[in-house]
């Protein structure tokens, strides 16, 4: 225990270096550019809220402040940001005037810093390699989950994807042109027809089906969903640990090995395990894995289906179900996974469901009706399954080493920039300005990244991303960004006079208000991402338990 809270402090130490690194060398940039032009620097500081130190070094005042994340360097005679930056202590009318090129010199060498930073994170990357996941670099699919638009279109697992919506792919994951996820989420017909090339019976061929993409429905005040097919990538199961007395402790499953079968056929995905035994509820379960090299061959059962949280509302609270009830079977049929179960459940809505169920060593049977929860499509009974495998996956699986070269990596960070803007603004695509993620996501993405074993190389990796990303979006001409500074310079060098101070002074509070709204909106749905979301929300009944 100890230990473990040991490692989350340092991993949060881990984040908040590297997050802050970003942003000061942003702000670094500035602050040389502004003593090389001969600029007045009130303040530079590591941080905000209240200073726990400061000290003024040749008309300097640097400070650390009590909230660690980013910092600023304060130039009265650029635009005022005083409602960021804080009052300037003195009078910009005293201080000497600088011409427009200054100015822009100033405003760009943030933007500049932050990319050469960016590049020396991806020479690093080119050097030492970049970790992918098998998930993210396959175009395989790996699961297609049952009735969706892609089981509708006759896509199965095991199918290498070849192109999407008539764009090439060669990954799965990602932001690129090339990505599956992506061409489907920017798709814009009623169909995305999706080219395949399937092995059957030892010889492959190529076929084009036409899947009819839904969007997830979500609560008002939750991210609207995006297109999907609902289909997953590829990747071997990689056991990280196996639960003490559970299902694979007892089949002698071991940390590290590879699932790479089931019976003899390719496991492409966990939950194939959940369909075969759906598929084949007598036949026994072979595992075949790869470890330390060698095959190996398991026998494996799953654990009886036990209740796990149970939505209040919901149809399973009223018919008296709880959490740790045993399922013995629905409609007198044992059902070997959860899957199944589920898949039994999402079949029979407005039919009522007759469990038989063991709770304190006695058996009894309960009647459950599954309804459609508001604002869901399949019905649902309101209740999760805990695990019945006592299988603890690695995170990212498998991991192999890339080299990009830095352009390559610049040039893919430029584009997902650019494609995500083009989503936006497109009036034909899903994406809003709710799908962009702020620092809260951006944190708990690093968080992930360093609890792997890689987490540094993945974080610099990730850090090229956000680093373009900063460089870029801060050269948006609007007032308060850096974009906006170099604008308001070149129409002051048009018109030779600079803009009216309180015109000036107006403007960038208003826009200040507007970017730090817009911080708060997206914030709002990136607490909801982590966090989670809440259960199905039923419409309310009187409770009727019907047991015997």
């Amino acid at each position: 225990m100890i230990l473990h809270i040991a490692r989350v402090i340092l991993i949060v130490i881990e984040v908040l270096a590297l997050f802050n690194l970003l942003i000061i060398v942003h702000e670094l940039g500035h602050f040389l550019a502004a003593r090389w032009r001969g600029l007045y620097i009130e303040k530079f500081g590591v941080w905000f809220g209240k200073p726990i130190w400061k000290k003024t070094i040749n008309g300097v005042e640097y400070s650390l402040g009590s909230l660690p994340f980013g910092g600023f360097v304060a130039l009265p005679q650029l635009a005022p940001m005083d409602i960021i930056e804080g009052k300037a202590d003195v009078d910009r009318a005293q201080l000497p005037k600088i011409s427009a090129f200054d100015k822009i010199i100033v405003a760009f060498a943030g933007p500049l810093f932050s990319f050469l930073l960016a590049v020396v994170f991806a020479v690093f990357i080119w050097m030492v390699g970049r970790p992918v996941s098998e998930s993210e670099a396959t175009t395989i699919i790996g699961y297609v989950v049952p009735a969706s638009p892609a089981a509708q279109a006759g896509l199965k697992a095991g199918d290498k994807i070849l192109s999407v919506d008539g764009h090439g792919v060669t990954r799965f994951g990602g932001m690129s042109e090339d990505s599956i996820s992506w061409r489907i989420v920017r798709s814009e017909g009623e169909t995305v027809p999706i080219m395949v090339e399937r092995n059957e019976d030892g010889k492959a061929r190529v076929i084009t089906v036409d899947a009819k993409p839904i969007i997830p429905p979500t609560r008002a005040w939750m991210r609207k969903g995006l297109r999907q097919i609902e289909i997953f990538p590829a990747e071997t199961p990689l056991v990280a640990r196996v639960q003490p007395n559970s299902p694979a402790a007892k089949a002698g499953l071991q940390a590290n090995d590879l699932i790479v079968g089931i019976n003899r056929e390719p496991l492409y995905h966990i939950n194939g395990i959940d369909d075969f035994s759906r598929e084949h509820p007598s036949a026994p379960i072979q595992l075949n894995l790869k470890r330390n090299g060698a095959d190996v061959t398991v026998p494996f059962e799953a654990g009886p289906l036990v209740v796990g949280d149970v939505s209040q509302d919901s149809p399973a609270a009223r018919a008296g179900l709880q959490k740790g009830d045993v399922v013995r079977a629905l409609d007198d049929i044992p059902r070997k996974s959860t899957a199944a179960a589920s898949d039994y459940i999402r079949h029979h809505g407005g039919q009522p469901v007759r469990f038989s169920v063991t709770r304190g060593g006695k058996n009894f049977e309960l009647s459950v009706t599954p309804e459609v929860p508001q604002g869901e499509l399949y019905p649902r009974i309101g209740i999760s399954w805990e695990d019945n495998y006592g299988i603890v996956l690695d995170t990212y699986g498998r991991l192999t080493r890339t080299h990009p070269t830095p352009p390559e990596q610049v040039r893919a960070a430029t584009l997902a920039v650019v494609n995500t803007l083009g989503a936006i603004a497109s009036p034909k695509s899903d994406v809003r300005l709710q799908h962009m993620s702020g620092p809260v996501m951006m944190l708990r993405v690093y968080y992930l990244m360093f609890e792997n074993r890689d987490g540094w190389l993945m974080a610099l990796w990730f850090s090229v991303i956000l680093n373009v990303n900063l460089a870029l979006l801060n050269l948006i001409p609007m007032p308060v960004l850096d974009g906006g500074h170099i604008a308001l310079a070149i129409v002051e060098a048009l018109r030779r006079r600079p803009v009216n101070a309180r015109v000036l002074e107006v403007v960038q509070t208003a826009c200040a208000v507007v970017i730090i709204g817009f911080m708060v909106y997206i914030a709002f749905f990136d607490v909801q991402d982590l966090f989670g979301r809440a259960g199905p929300k039923f419409t309310p009944k009187n409770s009727s338990t019907s047991a015997r």
